[in-house]
């Protein structure tokens, strides 16, 4: 289940907490993060811009800025670095995305 298939919106600190919780597992990706890159991921890409609450747009335009990133990458272990971030938070997001 996902963060935003019952919630239309959640606070910061639940988004970090959820991060926290997972397995980190990325399906259609190789490997899993672990918790300290779970929660570098989150306060990387969910930083103090978005506010304390997040809600799904945010959560997609945080994924497209992910996407622009992708492709302005010179190397291609950034690229699929970047590709498994990007499997990563569609899979945390839930259905829709």
């Amino acid at each position: 289940m996902g963060i935003f298939d019952k919630k239309k919106s959640i606070s910061r600190y639940e988004l970090g907490k959820t991060f926290r919780r997972d397995k980190g597992y990325i399906k259609g990706g190789e490997g899993k993060y672990s918790r300290t890159e779970r929660e570098k991921l989150h306060k990387d890409i969910f930083g103090p811009r978005y506010g304390s609450q997040i809600d799904e747009l945010e959560y997609k335009r945080a994924i497209r800025g992910l996407e622009r990133e992708r492709s302005k990458a010179k190397d291609i272990k950034q690229r699929e670095a970047i590709d498994d971030k990007i499997k990563y938070l569609e899979q945390m997001g839930g259905r829709g995305f």
